[in-house]
């Protein structure tokens, strides 16, 4: 035993040290991990976003608030507009250089682009005993919503999520007061615009948009009768812009005093969108002038010239007056195309002038129009009847589906609809395939099957055994509707109605609205290609405009999804070709992928009527020679969040690298791409 000891021992000290540095690189490396770990929830990055969003705050964050029992066992309710309307802008404003609250009663103001919030789940979990003071555990949790669009109305970001907040409430010597529920609230609140902010911050696509910011062709301000300039914001109207191209400057003259730097930017949209000017359609010209410079411009004009046919469209000079050092002017004309087609060619050159001493001369704007192509053969027209395939991801099997088309009447007088039973029967077997729909969820009612009775049995009683608060209402409507000659109330007409004032068959649309407010409903996406003809008796004179637009409209406009083919008193064109409506035709198109304008891979309902619209004026106008104007509500950049609801899987391929030019000149206007207005 003496003779192991030493071996022993030597072995202790051996093993000892082992186990020492097992312990050293074990604690070594979880301190590695640890700093890993913290790495990893760092931000991407702690610079903020070059841009200056407007927040826009939808009608579901005027009017939230949360109910709860207090220790009474009433029944109350906590605002939650307050904490959300300055929770929202102030984690925001960590993200990008600046942020600007506007509300949806505001006209929309130039920015970098649109973050629209809306407010999902709201609970409150607490339980006090009724008339017991004392202290309470409370949980509060808010769903927050956030859609960063950019400033011509794609989509960037959708994201949603939902904040906690914990803590303790106070009943005290007033039993039926709960005190310190709102400091849980916020934190909540906090919460989910802290996560929501740090997604925006780390978003991908809003860091690629903000790091092109240097190509932006201006957005265009809304035409305005006057030609005078005005300090209002810019808005996105009209989507398709005429890209200016440069030319060498030109001298302006100069007199002594400090020297002022101008810059100006200048847009031109022709009506339809096609860059091709026609006979009697409008075409708007924005302009916005900004003095960078340390010294006043007096007499600012920008100088209209070229092509007299083109020039004659606006006046040759238009005066902006005195700008201040930092000052931007903005102005807008808007005049109707006179001209005959085969002078509606060439170039409109626009040149700044001032009377005082600039460091720098902007260059001339140049637009130029081309000549109109051809219509596209008929036989190149593709065919929408091919259904499109079922896809699980957009699967939906609480929607509901209700597709009606009438185009025969009982009543002989009453004009035909031609395509309107054809639409109806494609769009349901459309929406069918595509959100996987079960049979037993679908209505459609076809010609004889649309009688008045029909219409309200499915709308108000149908409809309502099967809504819950997860269903998605599918309405199409093909066929006529009649214009109240007073109101310029809407009625649809069932195949029994009739033109004859003493019996009137009718479903008045306000009848339909009224009944999908009160479905507890996720969304309802309503799709209407009608005639419009005014009521009996009604003098053409004086009825007024279709009454589409509406306070119910306004108000759910988080909730429904409006696409009218035609808003005005007047046919609705058949496409021949398509074999379908022309609107309807186009929604087909659209839900087949075409309508994915920003190529994400989802049609949203906001896409599919713009694309829609667009396309239905487009061919109205070239193959008919005529205007059908489609209304899509909520309207771009006007909030609501149906607009990003999806719809179908989006067909279109992504276009090649933009390859950024070698050289950008100091006004940025020029060398960008044309924005499209498309939009949830």
């Amino acid at each position: 035993m003496n003779k192991l000891q030493p071996i022993l021992t030597n072995y202790s000290q051996f093993y000892r040290h082992i186990i020492a540095s097992c312990v050293v690189l074990i604690l070594v490396l979880s301190g590695v991990g640890c700093s890993l770990l913290k790495r990893g929830k760092e931000p991407v990055s702690t610079q903020p976003i070059p841009l200056t969003p407007v927040i826009w705050f939808s009608p579901s964050v005027t009017t939230a608030e949360m109910p709860y029992h207090d220790g009474c066992g009433e029944v109350r309710s906590l605002s939650l507009t307050h904490a959300l309307v300055t929770s929202v802008p102030r984690k925001l404003a960590g993200v990008f250089t600046g942020v600007a609250a506007q509300s949806h009663a505001d006209e929309p103001i130039a920015s970098d682009g649109v973050v629209e919030v809306g407010v999902g789940v709201r609970r409150i979990e607490l339980a006090v005993p009724k008339q017991t003071p004392g202290t309470y555990p409370a949980k509060v949790t808010v769903g927050i919503e956030m859609v960063f669009l950019a400033r011509e109305g794609t989509l960037l970001f959708n994201k949603k999520f939902e904040g906690t907040g914990l803590g303790m409430v106070m009943v005290g010597e007033q039993p039926c007061q709960v005190e310190g529920l709102e400091a849980i609230v916020q934190d909540a609140i906090d919460s989910a615009t802290n996560g929501l902010a740090q997604q925006i911050g780390q978003s991908a696509q809003i860091l690629e948009y903000s790091a092109q910011r240097d190509t932006w062709v201006p957005v265009a301000s809304r035409p305005r009768s006057s030609v005078e300039p005005s300090a209002a914001g810019l808005i996105t109207s009209l989507p398709t812009v005429m890209e200016a191209t440069e030319k060498p400057p030109q001298v302006v003259s100069s007199t002594t005093g400090s020297p002022a730097q101008l810059s100006f930017r200048a847009i031109i949209r022709d009506e339809n969108g096609d860059l091709f000017l026609q006979p009697d359609e409008s075409l708007t010209i924005n302009i916005e002038v900004k003095n960078e410079g340390l010294g006043e411009a007096k007499d600012v004009m920008v100088i209209v010239e070229g092509k007299t046919d083109l020039a004659a469209l606006f006046p040759s000079e238009v005066n902006l007056g005195m700008l201040q050092s930092g000052e931007i002017k903005r102005t807008s004309m808007t005049q109707r195309v006179t001209a005959a087609q085969e002078a509606l060619h060439g170039e409109l050159t626009l040149n700044l002038r001032t009377t005082s001493p600039v460091t720098s001369v902007p260059p001339p704007k140049v637009f130029s129009f081309g000549v109109k192509p051809r219509g596209i053969n008929p036989a190149l027209v593709p065919n929408v009847d091919n259904l499109p395939n079922s896809l699980a991801a957009f699967h939906q099997p609480k929607a509901i589906i209700i597709s009606i088309g009438i185009g025969t009447f009982r009543d002989e007088q009453m004009p035909a609809v031609k395509y309107a039973r054809h639409d109806a029967e494609v769009m349901a077997e459309y929406l069918r395939i595509i959100g996987g729909v079960p049979g037993e969820r679908i209505r459609i009612l076809l010609d004889r099957q649309a009688l008045e009775r029909d219409m309200e049995d499915v709308f108000e009683q149908w409809l309502r055994k099967w809504a819950d608060r997860e269903t998605v209402v599918y309405i199409f409507f093909a066929g006529r509707a009649l214009v109240d000659g007073g109101t310029g109330a809407i009625s649809l007409v069932p195949h029994d109605g009739t033109l004859s004032e003493a019996k009137q068959q009718l479903y008045p649309l306000a009848r339909l609205q009224e009944a999908l407010s009160r479905l507890p409903i996720r969304r309802a996406i309503l799709m209407f290609d009608v005639s419009m003809d005014p009521s009996p008796g009604a003098g053409l004179a004086d009825i007024p405009s279709p009454a589409w637009e509406s306070p119910v409209s306004e108000v759910r406009k988080d909730v429904e999804m409006w696409m009218v083919g035609n808003r005005s008193l007047q046919e609705a064109d058949p496409y021949d070709e398509g074999k379908h409506g022309l609107f309807t035709y186009h929604l087909l198109r659209g839900l087949q992928g075409l309508a994915d304008v920003d190529r994400d891979g989802t049609v949203i309902a906001g896409e599919l009527c713009t694309y829609a619209r667009g396309q239905a004026a487009l061919v109205a106008r070239e193959q008919f020679g005529n205007k059908q104007d489609a209304l899509c509500l909520p309207a771009t950049g006007r909030g609501g969040m149906v607009r990003i609801h999806p719809l179908a899987r989006g067909h279109n391929q992504k276009p090649g690298p933009i390859q950024k030019p070698p050289h950008l000149p100091a006004d940025s206007s020029v060398a960008g791409p044309n924005p499209i207005l498309i939009g949830p």
